[in-house]
């Protein structure tokens, strides 16, 4: 027997082996696993924190004020607003925008910076913002430079209504300040931000916003019809695809408003004209693919104004899974005897809410969605995603620049830096949507990452790179211990 005979008998062997073992758990699991896949998007979309047992404690008497006060002494302005501790968890969904300070310090000349959560992060402690400031503030010339205020809104509202007050805060904050503010936001909070920078006036009040795994031109993940289609084109069995069109509308009739408000704006014209489909079974996945239906009017009416790009600072990951590597012959045999030992490892551990684990599974199936072009419905564009937002969202890419120029694979970023038109792009690799505010890379993944777009400028943890963006700090190599470990391991 030959190589390649024992190669393909091999594979062969192994996906019987991993169909009946992953049949004989489904057999198992049926009665739970529509519930248990949504739990499986309500982990990675909203970001809730499932590895918490304790429960919140309400904190009722902590709701901000509507309008910002400021004492008038201009030698030590001091804020009237609420402060936000670690550990207070809120129960209740806010009414309105919430402002609450770090702590009481008065501000004694330092700049305002303004914190935005994404979604779920209402309901987390320091609105999931713990980690981050417990790093920011070991460091002093941080706390020199900067005062801490926090945003909590409420991420299943309208993102317009948002806009709308945030549109009314900011030049409150920054008037209360008296020079433009930073604003450092996570996921749909950028969408807030985006938003709000259509204004001049807002956007004057802005000095700049670094915006993390925003989905500016939203995602397919709540292009309703596009998603389901993709998942109709997915190889494994009937069941396999029937369960996740369950999961999707389960998840998502309990949050309409990602699907109102985050669907890709097709202002490249990625979205196909398919028409009706079902699948086998009338449970689906089925609807009907159109750019009308399915493309995201909300975003696309805020991208076809003006929006202040310059004050944008964006930061966009991808997760390293089969739509991003080359697949050979013998990747795709390591895929198949792999299954079972990925099965157990990331699906199951999805299944039961675990968020990176989700977040992984998402990162494929946003992968295989396929985008129009010239010769028809053939690019996988989503490739490089962190399990909720493209790449070329993330970045705000032109809509010319993600028609033309598509993200196919990783050897592609190298030529994207001449496109980008906001203030500055980074991209990093093999970390998911919530690595920007827990720190830590899925999957054991190396803490020290590279900006794939400016290689040149070292290998950091994530909150040092936001850190030293904070600070306007060069970039690049540092002579401290973590780095000198960096640089001798390659």
């Amino acid at each position: 027997m030959n190589l390649l005979t024992m190669k393909e008998s091999a594979g062969k062997t192994a996906r019987i082996a991993c169909l009946s073992l992953t049949l004989f758990l489904i057999s198992h699991t049926l009665g739970t696993a529509a519930f248990a896949q949504a739990k499986e998007l309500d982990a990675s979309v909203t970001s809730l924190d499932h590895a918490s047992l304790s429960q919140p404690k309400e904190q009722d008497q902590k709701k901000a004020p509507v309008h910002i006060k400021v004492d008038p002494d201009e030698s030590d302005l001091i804020f009237h607003m609420p402060v936000l501790n670690p550990g207070d968890v809120f129960k209740q969904k806010p009414e309105r925008l919430e402002v609450f300070q770090q702590d009481h310090s008065p501000l004694k000349g330092r700049e305002v910076l303004l914190l935005i959560h994404g979604g779920g992060g209402e309901y987390q402690s320091m609105f999931r913002w713990d980690k981050a400031l417990a790093y920011f503030d070991a460091d002093q010339q941080f706390k020199k430079k900067f005062k801490v205020f926090l945003l909590r809104y409420d991420t299943t509202d309208s993102l317009n209504d948002e806009i709308d007050q945030a549109k009314k805060l900011i030049p409150e904050l920054a008037k209360g300040a008296g020079k433009p503010i930073t604003i450092m936001a996570l996921s749909m909070g950028g969408n807030v931000v985006q938003g709000a920078i259509a204004d001049p006036e807002v956007a004057d009040c802005i000095d700049r916003a670094i915006c993390m795994g925003t989905p500016f031109h939203g995602s397919p993940l709540f292009s309703a019809d596009w998603y389901q289609y993709s998942l109709l084109q997915h190889k494994f069995g009937p069941f396999t695809r029937m369960m996740d069109a369950v999961d999707y509308r389960l998840y998502f009739s309990r949050h309409k408003n990602y699907q109102a408000d985050l669907k890709w704006d097709n202002l490249d014209g990625g979205i196909p004209s398919i028409g009706s489909f079902k699948g086998l079974t009338p449970i689906g996945p089925k609807g009907n693919l159109n750019p009308e239906n399915d493309a995201g009017n909300v975003l696309r009416k805020i991208n076809e104004g003006k929006v202040d790009k310059a004050k944008i600072i964006a930061y966009a990951g991808y997760l390293v899974t089969p739509e991003v590597l080359c697949m050979t012959k013998k990747r795709r045999l390591e895929s198949y005897i792999l299954a079972p030992y990925r099965f157990f490892t990331v699906r199951m551990p999805a299944q039961l809410g675990r968020e990176q684990p989700a977040l992984k599974v998402l990162s494929t199936k946003i992968g295989k969605v396929k985008a129009a072009d010239e010769t028809g419905l053939s690019t996988r564009k989503f490739a490089l995603n962190d399990g909720i937002t493209p790449i070329s969202s993330a970045l705000f890419l032109p809509p010319q620049v993600v028609r033309d120029y598509p993200i196919l694979k990783e050897d592609d970023l190298s030529g994207l830096r001449p496109h980008l038109d906001i203030r500055l792009g980074r991209v990093f690799r093999n970390i998911d949507h919530v690595t920007f505010v827990d720190g830590v890379p899925p999957h054991r993944g190396t803490k020290f990452m590279k900006d794939e777009l400016h290689p040149e400028d070292g290998a950091h943890t994530i909150f040092d790179w936001m850190l030293d963006e904070l600070l306007e700090r060069e970039q690049g190599y540092r002579d401290d211990d973590e780095l000198v470990i960096t640089r001798s391991s390659g």
